[in-house]
C-alpha cells in the first residue's frame, strides 16, 4: 500500500493547524487510552488497523460503502494535535490518485448534546460518544458528522433563533432542523424530531427534501473520495 509522508498528509488538512505527534514522544499521553497504541505506533498498518477497531459495527453497517472504503482505500491513521486537541488523522487515497484524509475528534470533547438529541439515529450518538466526536474532511462540518459542539439548528447557526425569515413557512421549521453534516457548499444535512425514523432532511437554497439517513451519509462521505476538489 502506498505511504504518505507527515508532509504529503498535512497537504491534506492545508488550514488547518495541526500538530503530529510522533511515536515515542510524552505528548501520546494526553490521548484516550483506546488510541495510544496508535499514537506509540510506527507501523501504517498497524495504526490503521488499531483505528479501525475503533468503529462500532452499527455505525459502520449506516455507511456500508464507506466502510469498505476504511478497509481497502486508507491506509494509515495519524495522531496529532489541533486546537490543543487530540485528534486522529484518517489518511486514503483519493480517486485521482493522490491523498485525502478525514479528522477524527477525541470523544472525550463530545460536550453537552446538540438539541433534538433523541432524534439521531442510535449508532450515530454511539458514535460521536465513544468513537469520534466528529469526523471531517475539509471545512469543519464537512463530508461527515460534523462535531457535535458545533451542532446546532439552522435557526440558530443563521443568528435567527426563532426561525429564519422566509423559510418558516415551510414544511419544517428551522428551530427544528439541526444541521449535522454539509458537503462543503451549501447543502445541508438535518435531523428533526419532525422527521420519520431513518430520515434525514437536505437542505438547499431553503427546499427540504426528505431522504434515507444511512444511504445519503454513505453518499457524501464517499463523495470526498470521489471527488477531493
Amino acid at each position: 500500500m502506498t505511504r504518505a509522508g507527515l508532509a504529503e498528509i498535512a497537504e491534506t488538512v492545508a488550514g488547518l493547524a495541526l500538530t503530529f505527534v510522533e511515536p515515542g514522544s510524552a505528548e501520546v499521553t494526553r490521548f484516550p487510552e483506546s488510541w495510544r497504541p496508535i499514537a506509540r505506533s510506527s507501523d501504517p498498518a498497524h495504526r490503521h488497523r488499531s483505528a479501525l477497531a475503533l468503529w462500532s459495527r452499527e455505525f459502520l453497517d449506516l455507511v456500508p460503502r464507506f466502510a469498505g472504503a476504511l478497509e481497502t482505500r486508507f491506509f494509515d491513521v495519524r495522531a496529532g494535535v489541533t486546537g490543543d486537541r487530540p485528534v486522529l488523522v484518517y489518511v486514503a487515497e483519493a480517486e485521482d490518485g493522490g491523498y485525502v484524509s478525514w479528522i477524527g475528534y477525541d470523544p472525550r470533547d463530545f460536550g453537552e448534546p446538540p438539541p433534538f438529541w433523541e432524534s439521531f439515529p442510535g449508532p450515530l450518538r454511539v458514535f460521536l460518544r465513544e468513537v469520534h466526536a466528529g469526523f471531517v474532511s475539509g471545512r469543519q462540518a464537512a463530508f461527515g458528522p460534523a462535531r457535535p459542539v458545533s451542532m446546532d439548528t439552522l435557526a440558530n447557526l443563521a443568528d435567527y433563533p426563532d426561525g429564519v425569515p422566509g423559510w418558516e413557512d415551510a414544511e419544517m421549521s428551522t428551530t427544528r432542523l439541526v444541521q449535522i453534516a454539509t458537503d462543503g457548499g451549501h447543502l445541508y444535512y438535518c435531523l428533526s424530531p419532525d422527521l420519520s425514523p431513518g430520515e434525514i432532511a437536505l437542505i438547499y437554497e431553503g427546499d427540504i427534501d426528505r431522504q434515507d439517513f444511512s444511504a445519503q451519509l454513505d453518499e457524501l462521505m464517499m463523495s470526498r473520495l470521489e471527488d477531493p476538489g
